[in-house]
């Protein structure tokens, strides 16, 4: 048997578009907090890749939402 690696979403549109809202949500404010000079410093270094890990999440939530859930 081969394995996989993915795993796969089992989520009613009502619980995948309230976690989107929430994901919309929560990267909006890392974002604007950046253009605000109150985001992101290089003294911050250590939390870079949770940082990098939480983006890359958000974008593969929202290519699996869009494609599975997007009108």
């Amino acid at each position: 048997m081969i394995k996989t690696d993915k795993v796969w979403l089992q989520l009613t549109r009502t619980k995948a578009n309230a976690l989107m809202v929430m994901l919309d949500s929560e990267m909006e404010s890392i974002l604007e907090q950046g253009y605000h000079g109150n985001g992101a410093r290089l003294e911050d270094w250590e939390t870079f890749d949770l940082d990098a890990y939480k983006l890359l999440a958000y974008k593969h939530y929202r290519e699996w939402y869009e494609e599975n859930c997007g009108d």
